[in-house]
């Protein structure tokens, strides 16, 4: 299979790209300075002939949950991976949520954050952002029948270290070998039901609810 990985540079994308089989996948390499997420036709020439696209680009400075601000570069960047998936008649895009899409102190009775939980509530507007794609692509999935899977993506860093979990603040540790496993199982998986899903990417842990269907079970 042959995928696409934007933002390949970047703390995510490289964990992706370190930690799924070669032998399984082609990887094609998108990020900056070579090819530009925001160039539409850029991205939809530099992606054909992939099978899928993993969409991890993301302009972190100004677009994260820690700052009151957008990236004007950010939701263009969303759509223009979903407009090159169906450009090129892929099957499957993979795209970069976050646990940020919901906040952590709205939970199901038994204490749970699970995606089912709606409408969802995001924490900031980086939160706001990550819905944004999650509609966009329960839109296509409804309308143009792209598989889409949404990955509200934890926390993953480059020492690849859980950090301090608190009750308001629980910890969202995503490993880069969980990480690897679970974009496997999404590239994978004989069909996404509907052709969406929505899965939380995080490690074990007890607050936020991984369950799937493509077959993800994190080991660390």
């Amino acid at each position: 299979m042959k995928i696409a990985i934007t933002g390949s540079n970047g703390v995510v994308g490289k964990a992706i790209i370190n930690n799924i089989d070669k032998n399984k996948f082609e990887i094609v390499p998108i990020d900056l300075p070579e090819h530009d997420v925001t160039n539409k036709e850029d991205l939809i020439k530099a992606t054909a002939g992939c099978d899928a696209i993993v969409h991890m680009a993301w302009a972190t400075e100004r677009g994260n949950f820690r700052v009151d601000d957008m990236d004007p570069t950010n939701v263009p960047m969303i759509f223009n991976a979903y407009q090159a998936a169906l450009a090129n008649n892929m099957s499957r895009i993979i795209m970069a949520s976050s646990n940020h899409a919901q906040r952590y102190d709205m939970r199901d009775s038994d204490g749970k954050i699970r995606a089912s939980i709606q409408p969802a509530v995001p924490d900031s507007e980086y939160g706001a952002e990550k819905i944004y794609a999650e509609a966009l692509g329960r839109h296509y999935a409804l309308t143009r029948g792209l598989g889409v899977v949404c990955l509200r993506i934890g926390t993953v860093t480059e020492e690849n270290k859980p950090q301090p979990s608190t009750p308001d603040n629980p910890t969202r540790y995503l490993s880069h070998a969980d990480l690897g496993r679970l974009v496997t199982c999404c590239l994978e998986a004989d069909e996404i039901p509907n052709n969406f899903e929505i899965i939380y990417a995080v490690s074990n842990q007890d607050v936020f609810d991984w369950s799937n269907t493509v077959g993800y079970a994190p080991k660390d």
